[in-house]
């Protein structure tokens, strides 16, 4: 999408304002209470139950009460930026009124560029909108790999954070398609005959994507 149509991409982002909708189109899905949401270009390199359970935890997720909320880790660019929505924590029942806010936000600022910016408009709103946007620590929970130097300083360490976030369009154009591809492959653990495709560290990077900056 990215590569027919350059940024601003943020009618893209707007998908992520319907997740209730689209679950509730599968009747199978019913059941189902909480939604974690991950963007495609996010690894998961440690159990994520485990960082789930924390979060909950910390923030009173499951047993928080009061004014609907939406869950997201804090952004790298906290200047710019108070949220990043590439992980979202959703409760399905009540989190409605701030996606509604947020899609608002974006149809009503077309030109924001990226979604985070409509997240901001939603936060210097949220007393209005009835919601909350809550805004998670990233601590050891989340990473953004940001250079060769830094990969392979956690390729050598083999520690990985529950989350990493590639980051497609800025920080993985700062990553040698070699270097990505180790990386890649010790985070899924993947087998001789898999590294020996050559292909899985390869797929993260999209050289359309590479003129984007934030």
């Amino acid at each position: 999408l990215y590569f027919f149509f350059p940024p601003p991409a943020i009618k893209y982002k707007r998908f992520k304002t319907l997740l209730i909708d689209y679950m509730d189109d599968v009747p199978e899905l019913d059941p189902i209470e909480w939604i974690y949401y991950l963007d495609i270009d996010i690894l998961v390199g440690a159990p994520f139950i485990t960082m789930a359970k924390a979060l909950n935890k910390k923030y009173y997720i499951r047993q928080r009460f009061g004014t609907p909320s939406v869950y997201m880790f804090k952004d790298p660019d906290p200047d710019k930026y108070a949220l990043n929505s590439g992980f979202i924590i959703i409760n399905r029942r009540t989190s409605d009124l701030c996606l509604d806010a947020w899609r608002n936000a974006i149809d009503t600022h077309p030109d924001a560029g990226f979604d985070q910016a409509s997240i901001n408009h939603v936060i210097e709103n949220e007393n209005s909108n009835h919601c909350k946007m809550v805004g998670l620590d990233v601590e050891d929970y989340l990473t953004y790999p940001n250079g060769d130097d830094e990969l392979i300083h956690v390729i050598f360490e083999k520690h990985f954070s529950p989350l990493i976030h590639i980051f497609n369009s800025c920080f993985a154009q700062k990553v040698s398609p070699e270097v990505m591809e180790k990386f890649v492959a010790d985070v899924l653990d993947l087998n001789d005959s898999e590294r020996n495709e050559h292909k899985y560290g390869k797929s993260v990077i999209h050289p359309s994507t590479a003129k984007w900056s934030r």
